[in-house]
Formats: structure tokens, C-alpha cells, sequence
């Protein structure tokens, strides 16, 4: 009786598992590295995003300190800023005018207004900007900027008051870089000018307030959120109006604040 053998060439269960083995570990590698790629990448902009937010919140102190100074007086105050090798420095000037507003035109009055000019203070990082510029801190980006603070604006029936911290830099040295902290030194200046010669009269005309600034979309969506109504609009410059009375007035105070990086 002839007993039959299989033959190798009819099974191809070793070439089935060979392929299944290739084809599992390519998956494998491809996983890999494909979370190692984008992975890293995300993590990257995670922590730069969250270095930026640490910022921010060492900007709501400074702001803070820099209130302190206004309303109290204080000759000096000191932040603290952990730069996590981005820079602080002073940014391009920043102009606030407050006076009569003329509907038709969309201009202020001649010789109704009153402006100081002023350069904010920026830290620009991986993951975006953050700009104290007169009592507010900005989160920007190149999509845009925002408020995160409210403005420091009080507006009544008769009297508007918009005051305005005007920083500029004391010393030769405009910013810092690097991983190191930082310590943000603000001083009072004194004001020249009476707050007398600051205040514009309405005499029946609309009493508004423009903002000339490279982050006037992040004022344009603040005045909105408090609900100033906005007369013009532009890049650059946004005015709204101080809903006052017709015999109302605006004040400007202002209070000058040297900076120096220690």
C-alpha cells in the first residue's frame, strides 16, 4: 500500500506568516514615527504656548504693581519675569487722544483734544506676544491680539476719565533676551502737566477716544465687549465714544512710569 506525502509547495503557511511579521512590524515603525514626528511637534508648541501663558500672568502682576504706583503713588515697583528664551523689551509708540468728535467728518475737533504718546512694553516668544500698553495686557499673535484685562476706563453721566500709564524705558538698554528671569523695575516720573490742562470740555459736541496702536483690533474687541460704541475703525486706530452728556467732560491723567531691566 503506497502511503502519500505532502509536498512543501502546497502549504504556504511559513510565506503567510512571513508577510504578516513584515507587514506588523512596518506598522509598528510607521506608528512610531509618525508620533515621534508630529508628537514632538505638538509637545513643542504646547510648551511654548504655556510659557507664553506664564508670562501673562507675570504681566496681571506687573500690571497690578503698575496700578499701585498710579493710585497710590508708590515711587517704584519690581516683577519678576521668567523670559524662557524670549525677549522683553519696549515696543514701537502708542498714542491715546481724547477730545470733542465731529460726526460728520469722523475726526476730532481742531485745537478739543488732548494725546500722550508712550512706548508699551512687549515679551514676544515662540508662542506669541504679551503687551502691557496703559493698564491693559494683550495676548497677540499675526492673527490678531486680545484683551485680557479690562480697561481701565471710568466713564459717568457728566465725567469721563481715561487714565493713561505712560511707560518709556530710563536707561540706554530697550530689552533683555534669553533663559534667564528678569526683574521689571517701574518708576515714577513726575507729570508736568496739570490734570487741569488735560480735561476737554464737550460744549455740546460727542466726547470720544482714539487709540492709535499696532494691537487696535484687541481695542476694538474690548470697547465692543464693554460696550463703547465705535465711530471709526481702521488697522491702526480705533475711536469710540464716552457716552456723556453734552455738557459732560473727558479727563486725561497721566502718570509717567520709567522702566529698567535688572
Amino acid at each position: 500500500m503506497r502511503r502519500s506525502w505532502p509536498t512543501f509547495d502546497a502549504d504556504s503557511r511559513a510565506v503567510s506568516e512571513t508577510l504578516g511579521y513584515i507587514l506588523v512590524f512596518s506598522i509598528i515603525v510607521t506608528t512610531i514615527a509618525t508620533a515621534t514626528v508630529f508628537g514632538f511637534t505638538g509637545l513643542e508648541d504646547r510648551q511654548a504656548a504655556e510659557q507664553v501663558t506664564n508670562v501673562e500672568r507675570a504681566f496681571d502682576v506687573l500690571a497690578d504693581n503698575f496700578a499701585d504706583i498710579s493710585r497710590y503713588e508708590d515711587p517704584s515697583r519690581a516683577t519678576e519675569i521668567r523670559l524662557a528664551d524670549g525677549t522683553i523689551s519696549m515696543g514701537d509708540p502708542v498714542t491715546i487722544t481724547v477730545g470733542q468728535w465731529d460726526t460728520g467728518s469722523e475726526q476730532f475737533v481742531d485745537g478739543n483734544t488732548q494725546n500722550v504718546t508712550f512706548r508699551p512694553l512687549v515679551f514676544e516668544g515662540d508662542g506669541g506676544e504679551v503687551v502691557y500698553e496703559s493698564g491693559v495686557v494683550f495676548r497677540a499673535s499675526r492673527s490678531g491680539s486680545i484683551a485680557r484685562s479690562p480697561l481701565p476706563f471710568v466713564v459717568g453721566t457728566e465725567t469721563a476719565v481715561v487714565p493713561v500709564t505712560a511707560t518709556a524705558t530710563s536707561s540706554s538698554t530697550t530689552g533683555v533676551g534669553g533663559d534667564q528671569t528678569v526683574q521689571v523695575v517701574g518708576e515714577r516720573r513726575a507729570t508736568t502737566q496739570p490734570l487741569e490742562n488735560r480735561t476737554i470740555s464737550a460744549d455740546g459736541e460727542t466726547l470720544a477716544v482714539r487709540v492709535d496702536s499696532p494691537r487696535a483690533d484687541g481695542w476694538a474687541r474690548q470697547f465692543r465687549e464693554e460696550e463703547y460704541p465705535i465711530l471709526n475703525e481702521s488697522d491702526s486706530t480705533v475711536t469710540a465714544e464716552l457716552s456723556v452728556t453734552n455738557d459732560g467732560r473727558v479727563r486725561l491723567p497721566v502718570t509717567n512710569i520709567n522702566i529698567r531691566f535688572d
